[in-house]
């Protein structure tokens, strides 16, 4: 009897072993059809990012100094030490790179999210205290300082030497440092939002010079108190402010923030998010009830309303959902005070 050729073993073993050993991504990719929750070993988040190349969500833990990472199917994969005071993520376009805010190591890091090593360190300048962040083109911009002796400044990425600017608006603007948003569907711009004041004020600056010049500003815009978070169509043109009042999500017209729609929900406002298909999430700090209303763009009624931990006391996280880039699953936070995060990846 003719024995099989090392040639065709090696094929058939390939063959066998390959649903256990092959490629993540095609795992990944299945769709889901239930929700699917995960224990996270943080008490506390302060923001999150989707990476639509490698398939993953970063969660940013401002407490411990470190990012989560999970595949979008919630696992957790890897945990990102030595990031201190880890307050915002930002992706560049090409997904190669994670920004970091360090507002305890007073400066900003770029990981490489292939490796996830981190590749640069950026500081920001003693007892800056980055908080937030929002890149438009080549310009990374950041919200630092506290209380009143707070301010934006900017890291310019392009460049052989990357640049750090300071006090690029008047002092005594911002009650503290602001939550800043971008979108590469409306180059040029940076939105702000105050969030530790209850005259809240957001204002649409112009950063296409290199200076942020006031566009549009507005305080308390349609009655909204501290802004707990910010989030843009996927056309960029409708701009959704979240406060804990009044216990409705309101869309605002970017050009002029101006209310263009009234989602109803109830008290107390503290998330939005919105897909790539303009499906929008509207969360609401509910310790006992629902907490997320699914919309479609401009309805009256939600299609779908989700309670995430029926029974348990345990609330949406405030600034807490994201949609993955493709709109098929919407990413949730819940929380109680002293207990570690649950993180819900529910389907579209």
């Amino acid at each position: 009897m003719r024995r099989p050729g090392l040639r065709a073993v090696v094929g058939v073993l390939t063959l066998l072993l390959l649903p256990l050993f092959g490629p993540s991504s095609t795992a990944a990719a299945k769709p889901l059809t239930d929700p699917v929750s995960t224990a996270l070993p943080i008490a506390y988040h302060a923001d999150m990012a989707v990476d639509a190349v490698h398939r993953r969500l970063y969660i940013a833990d401002i407490v411990t100094g470190s990012v989560l990472v999970t595949d979008f199917d919630g696992r957790l994969l890897k945990t990102l030490k030595n990031k201190p005071g880890a307050a915002d993520l930002v992706l560049s376009p090409d997904s190669r790179t994670l920004y970091v805010a360090l507002s305890g190591g007073d400066a900003i890091a770029a990981v490489d999210t292939g490796t996830y090593r981190e590749k640069a360190r950026y500081a920001t300048g003693d007892g800056t205290a980055p908080l937030r962040l929002a890149l438009a083109g080549d310009t990374l911009w950041f919200s630092y300082g506290s209380d009143w002796d707070s301010n934006i400044g900017s890291l310019v990425l392009s460049g052989a030497r990357p640049a750090v600017r300071l006090g690029l608006v008047p002092w005594g603007t911002w009650a503290g440092p602001p939550m800043l948003l971008s979108s590469p569907s409306a180059p040029g711009v940076v939105i702000a939002g105050e969030q530790y004041s209850s005259s809240a004020n957001v204002t649409v600056y112009d950063v296409s010079s290199g200076d942020p010049v006031v566009r549009t500003s507005q305080d308390n815009p349609g009655g909204v108190g501290s802004v707990v978070d910010l989030a843009l169509s996927p056309d960029a043109a409708t701009l959704f402010i979240v406060g804990g009042y009044p216990y409705h999500h309101l869309a605002f017209r970017l050009d002029d923030l101006s209310v263009v729609h009234t989602y109803p929900t109830t008290n107390y406002p503290n998330a939005a998010a919105v897909s790539v298909t303009g499906e929008v999430a509207a969360g609401i700090d509910n310790s006992y009830g629902q907490d997320v209303y699914l919309f479609q763009s401009g309805a009256d009624t939600p299609s779908r309303v989700i309670d995430l931990e029926p029974g348990t006391g345990r609330w949406l996280r405030a600034h807490g959902l994201i949609w993955s880039p493709d709109g098929t699953r919407l990413f949730a936070l819940t929380g109680e005070y002293g207990a570690n995060l649950t993180l819900h990846v529910i389907p579209a």
